[in-house]
């Protein structure tokens, strides 16, 4: 009966022209607007459907009556509507209802003053405030700066908030480092900060994630604006069959460094964004990342729509319904609105004669009694054991024990490899947890920093001969010295100590410097001018690294080395390289930071170029996105009997400077990209450590006079 009414309507209605949905975000306890571009000459039948996040919700039927040009359709639920309209041909319109925030009382202006010292006021007053929401792709394909705008607007009764946005699709945080400048002219009252995905996806430390991020909220504030750090949300990628090479907590993947962030300052707000999308959860880890499928869209870019609809679906980016949980979760900190944790968690690592053990007391801070169980799972591709159950029931106060073994970290030495070098070497080890209670799960980050506290500090040196090395142990410190073979441009030297019952691991890696000799040269990859050229190499088993460390897929070394020369030239810096083994499908990266060298390897902008190797004889030469003016960049390669021969000119205003830094020293790193047998990519690095979306180690490259044959030296990091 239903479907014949529908027909006999479609059948009245004729063909209606344009229809419009006049906002895509309204409130519960309004209408959203349908308009008609002309006044309906019959009535029009309606369907509405809703999504919420528990899946599908209620439904509705209606009439739209004749002579009506404009439609309120009353939402239904807090949720994605989806408006089908019978029209001929039918029509599709969407919208997200939210339930709108009470106006705030006299604590919640206090917390928001609070969380805001600098701007809060200003917010309260009704004055002009601007936020600027800094993040990767899931701030750039989503929209929760908006709804948190509309929250804030109703809840302050301040008309005048407004928000830009500058987010980097597929960058770590780095690239808001490196786009700051432009940023800052923004002048914004409120920086929004949200990464992490893609930093820990690429095997990035802790510590160079946590350096970034400190780095633009010391800017934010020396701009006279608050900060926020927004967790990064859950990845619902989950292996669906044996084959599958993604880790069964994949989801968890980001929860140490949202945790980390607590650690930038204690003043600065923290949004549990993560917990914010994880939400109720689920009495199994797979079933409750099965229950996030509503909050993401079947692809990133058709936000009003969800994975329940296809059956499948983008696992990284939250579609509407999950950003209006971050800006709800945002909100609610800025408001003092958040609920802690029911469960405490303290934690400590220890070296045991069968390795390292992590051991956790769990604490109910609750004021009630809870029962469940606790399931601990390790960082992606490491392991531990046991994983749980951990069942308890605790009264108030009660506390519960237990311990974990990280597997294959046995020796000092299995802390040089990864994935210990990430997740145990440099910083407190991190575990992910979910507390399954109530037919729901909650997830915790758990740190368990080592006792005794013992670890080499990390930084760089320029040295000759000699490094010294410095070992903190409970605030006090002890130096090494560590002899540099003078034969072997680069390397690397393990450092291991025996601190009381447990051991500090690091190490410690040299480059020497490359030399830049002053003069011009031409841009045909003819080489012979380049004969009495200094040349420094990347090729070398240890310089073969990726995002878990060494790895090298080359049959010899002789399959893809190359070596690198430099000239410091009136209007920018001559590049040349000798290479050897079949490299015409092989691209390469050079980073270039002209700071003072105490700024080299520290946070700031940096600059790059992209090159591939053209049929015609012609190098393909890319700028990177914070270099504004790089005219008469322009490359040359030669094919050789050993491979080939390259040469380019990179003018420094793709450094955005005028010469050589006064200094005499240059930062560069140089990435190549080998394309061997069956498709594997060798990454040849001179300087970097891992994927260099945040290259830290820069390499440096000194101009040298006509004759000056010093030997140079080498700048050394320990990590």
């Amino acid at each position: 009966m239903k479907c014949l009414l529908f027909f006999l309507f479609l059948l009245a209605t004729g063909a209606v022209r344009a229809q419009t949905l006049e906002k895509p975000y309204v409130w519960t306890d309004e209408k959203a607007v349908l308009r008609f571009d002309a006044p309906l000459a019959a009535p029009l039948a309606l369907t509405v459907k809703t999504i919420t996040r528990d899946g599908w919700g209620p439904t509705w039927s209606g009439v739209a009556g004749a002579n009506e040009s404009l439609l309120g359709i009353a939402p239904l639920v807090e949720g994605i509507h989806i408006v089908e309209v019978a029209t001929t041909p039918p029509r599709e319109m969407r919208f997200l209802a939210l339930r709108a925030p009470s106006p705030l009382n006299g604590s919640e202006k206090t917390a928001l003053r609070r969380a805001l010292p600098r701007n809060g006021q200003k917010l309260l007053s009704g004055a002009p405030f601007k936020i600027l929401a800094l993040g990767d792709s899931v701030t750039r394909t989503g929209d929760y700066e908006t709804l948190l705008v509309m929250m804030l607007a109703r809840a302050t009764g301040n008309p005048n908030i407004s928000f830009v946005e500058r987010a980097h699709a597929g960058k770590s945080v780095d690239a808001s480092v490196r786009s700051w400048q432009g940023d800052a002219a923004v002048k914004p009252d409120l920086g929004l900060l949200m990464y992490g995905l893609n930093d820990q996806g690429a095997n990035t430390e802790r510590a160079a994630y946590l350096e970034q991020t400190r780095w633009l909220v010391n800017r934010l504030h020396q701009s006279g604006a608050d900060a926020v750090l927004l967790q990064p949300t859950p990845d619902i990628d989950f292996p669906r069959d044996a084959a599958s090479t993604v880790p069964p907590a994949y989801a968890l993947r980001t929860l140490g460094f949202g945790a980390a962030l607590r650690e930038i300052a204690p003043d600065v707000p923290v949004v549990d964004s993560f917990d914010a999308v994880w939400g109720r959860g689920a009495d199994t880890l797979q079933a409750s990342i099965e229950a996030l499928r509503p909050l993401y869209p079947p692809i990133y870019h058709r936000q009003m729509n969800s994975w329940i609809e296809a059956g499948k679906g983008d696992t990284v980016h939250p579609n509407a319904l999950g950003h209006l949980q971050i800006a709800r979760a945002a909100f609610q900190t800025l408001t003092g609105s958040v609920s802690p944790p029911p469960m405490q968690w303290r934690g400590s690592s220890h070296w045991t004669p069968k390795g390292i053990v992590s051991r956790f007391v769990v604490r109910n801070v609750s004021d009630s009694t809870r029962s469940g169980r606790i399931e601990v799972f390790p960082p992606p591709y490491a392991a531990i054991f046991p994983t749980g159950p951990f069942p308890y029931t605790l009264r108030a106060g009660q506390e519960m024990r237990f311990d974990v073994a990280w597997q294959g970290a046995q020796t000092p030495a299995d802390l040089a490899r990864f994935p210990h070098d990430i997740y145990l070497a440099s910083g407190p080890p991190f575990v992910a947890a979910l507390d399954f209670s109530a037919q729901g799960s909650r997830a915790y980050a758990a740190a368990a920093p080592f006792e005794p506290n013992a670890a080499f500090v990390r930084g760089r040196q320029v040295v000759t001969e000699k490094a010294l090395v410095q070992l903190q142990t409970n605030g006090k410190t002890r130096d090494f010295g560590v002899k540099i073979p003078r034969d072997s441009p680069v390397g690397r030297i393990p450092l291991v100590q025996r601190v009381g019952n447990g051991w500090a691991v690091a190490e410690l890696a040299y480059v020497r410097y490359g030399a830049a000799r002053e003069g011009e040269a031409q841009v045909d990859g003819d080489l012979s001018e380049w004969e009495n050229d200094a040349f420094v190499p990347v090729g070398e088993a240890v310089q073969a690294r990726w995002t878990r460390g060494p790895q090298d897929f080359r049959a010899s070394s002789d399959e893809c080395f190359t070596r690198w020369s430099f000239r410091s030239g009136k209007d920018g810096v001559w590049v040349a390289a000798r290479v050897t083994g079949k490299v015409e499908n092989d691209t390469f990266t050079l980073f270039f930071d002209p700071r003072s060298p105490a700024e080299l390897g520290t946070t700031g902008t940096f600059y790059w170029l992209w090159g591939s190797f053209k049929a015609d004889g012609v190098l393909s030469l890319k700028a990177g996105e914070t270099t504004k003016t790089a005219s008469n960049l322009r490359g040359a390669w030669k094919a050789t009997p050993a491979g080939c021969t390259l040469e380019f000119f990179v003018p420094y205003a793709l450094m955005n400077t005028r010469g050589w830094p006064l200094s005499g020293d240059l930062g560069l790193s140089i990435w190549w990209t080998h394309l061997g047998e069956g498709g594997r990519k060798t990454h040849l690095m001179w300087s970097e450590n891992g994927h260099p979306w945040n290259p830290r180690w820069f390499g440096v490259v000194r101009r040298l006079a006509p004759g000056d044959k010093r030997e140079l030296p080498f700048m050394v990091r320990v990590r």
